[in-house]
């Protein structure tokens, strides 16, 4: 039986305007969670079964936790944090390197005890773009780390801070997420960042 080498990729020209803008960074809540308190992970789209490009690198379904268990959140200086992915591997087992840097300006106990915590556990990150999109640092397949350092910074000027180097192995560069984050401060869209008012 003959095989169909056919590529099934969904491809689609990529296009870009004169005068429209590509805002650099991330905005400064970023949204964390022990791996192990998600007890089901969205899906992405198989490549032969797209509706779209876009839809390739969208999370389809929500992130269901555990009982009594909330996305909680760092804030960020956001000039010094970011988020990005590089292709790793060989042919046919190619994958990307997704990685955040996330710079948070404290240094004291509630600062150190997250990261004590964190050195040794598997976290995953909602990052949200300044377009307000999330992207998630993490996977249900490959293990995240995170490395973590912390400075008091120097003289008069430097700038004391923790830094948290997060990545993980994955099959698309940091998926998209449009489904509900359920916070300690209630649910917002991962489509936008917006509240989720009861019954909506």
């Amino acid at each position: 039986m003959a095989v169909d080498c056919t590529s099934k990729g969904m491809y689609e020209s990529l296009s870009w305007c004169p005068g429209q803008t590509s805002t650099p960074g991330i905005r400064r809540k970023v949204y964390f969670i022990p791996k192990s308190w998600i007890e089901k992970w969205p899906a992405l789209p198989a490549i032969d079964g797209a509706e779209s490009m876009a839809a390739l690198a969208t999370y389809e379904g929500d992130f269901v936790l555990a009982a009594d268990k909330k996305w909680q959140y760092i804030e960020l200086l956001t000039p010094k944090s970011s988020i990005s992915a590089e292709s790793q591997g060989e042919v046919p087992s190619k994958t990307f390197l997704n990685k955040a840097t996330l710079v948070h300006a404290g240094t004291d106990e509630e600062a150190s005890g997250f990261c004590r915590q964190a050195n040794v556990d598997e976290l995953i990150f909602l990052c949200q773009q300044k377009n307000a999109k999330f992207r998630v640092i993490g996977s249900e397949a490959f293990d995240p780390s995170v490395t973590i350092s912390q400075t008091s910074g120097e003289g008069d000027t430097g700038t004391a801070g923790t830094t948290l180097e997060a990545q993980c192995t994955d099959i698309c560069p940091s998926p998209f997420y449009t489904g509900k984050i359920e916070t300690e401060d209630g649910e917002i869209s991962g489509e936008d960042g917006s509240t989720i008012l009861p019954g909506g």
